[in-house]
């Protein structure tokens, strides 16, 4: 079976209305997909890097696919005490490299599999027939159980998208009920709606150009320590400009102030972590970083209140 490139829902702003359209659960997860052919079962992500043995609960699905051989696409995701998507735990999970805390992992952060899509069965390649088929194929061949399980389809955005704002989770995709399966996102069949989030973050530095700031480096804390999260630019005002302008001389310090920080980073101020701001995002980058942060204005909380909790907008 041929690599098959995944096809990636479109970013819009307006929810997909007619009977032509399904709306799903958009999951907080990383992007799995699984063959299953005579050499047994790989998984692997959506760049094309094998995770098989990462996530051993996947083997489930070699019980639960009635076929011989199948391409199936999903989302992995763990839910946390909430009972709630947990990027943040899953990343706990992509980062264990040894069998041992593989093995431990598995059992303390177990994942969920949630299957949308089958793109090869039993030697046929599927991708050209319409979504509507294939959903048909994937509840006929595979069956689900506390782990593995697929997606609801439902014929309401708006009420869907509600929904999600309620309970505070990602958002949803839209995808038409005729489209192929096509690689990437030259398409007009699938698309996602997200939910806007804020959160208060802690200030460790200023990267500047020109002379003047351009970023600032956003931080919050986790078990006591401050954890580097991104930077942001967009958003900065003449005010907030002028508060740094007073308080960066007042703040600043010879080294970084984030415990893990890995890209070097030039042209920047290091501050006291004491300042602290608003942004809002879209969601977290595989790498733990905000997603297309904006900042919002600077807050009067102090630092060890930003520990990293969600305000859906």
């Amino acid at each position: 079976m041929e690599w098959i490139k995944p096809m990636e829902p479109i970013l819009r702003s307006d929810i997909p209305s007619g009977d032509t359209w399904i709306h799903q659960i958009k999951w907080d997860g990383i992007r799995g997909l699984t063959y299953i052919g005579q050499t047994g079962l790989r998984l692997y992500t959506k760049k094309g890097k094998e995770r098989t043995e990462i996530y051993p609960e996947i083997q489930q699905l070699l019980k639960l696919v009635k076929a011989n051989s199948v391409v199936l696409d999903g989302e992995m995701i763990i839910l946390n005490d909430e009972n709630k998507p947990s990027f943040e735990l899953l990343l706990k999970r992509e980062r264990v490299q040894t069998k041992e805390k593989v093995s431990f992992y598995s059992k303390k952060y177990p994942i969920k599999y949630i299957l949308f899509d089958i793109l090869y069965l039993n030697g046929e390649n599927l991708t050209k027939k319409p979504l509507s088929e294939r959903k048909d194929l994937l509840l006929k061949f595979v069956d689900q159980n506390e782990n593995i399980a697929i997606t609801e389809d439902f014929k309401d955005g708006m009420m869907l998208f509600e929904l999600m704002r309620e309970k505070e989770w990602e958002g949803i995709v839209s995808k038409h009920i005729n489209s192929p399966y096509t690689g990437g996102k030259n398409h007009k069949d699938w698309y996602k709606i997200k939910l806007q989030r804020k959160m208060l973050v802690v200030v460790g530095g200023v990267q500047w150009k020109y002379e003047l700031p351009n970023s600032l480096l956003l931080g919050i804390y986790r078990n006591g320590r401050l954890l580097f999260i991104g930077k942001a630019s967009i958003g900065l005002k003449q005010l907030d400009l002028q508060i740094l302008k007073e308080f960066v001389p007042k703040l600043k310090q010879t080294d970084s102030p984030f415990y893990q920080i890995t890209a070097k980073i030039n042209d920047v101020t290091w501050l006291k972590p004491t300042l602290t701001c608003w942004v809002q995002f879209f969601d977290w980058t595989h790498e733990g970083q905000l997603r297309h942060p904006k900042i919002l204005g600077f807050s009067p909380y102090l630092p060890k209140q930003a520990i990293g909790k969600e305000y859906v907008l």
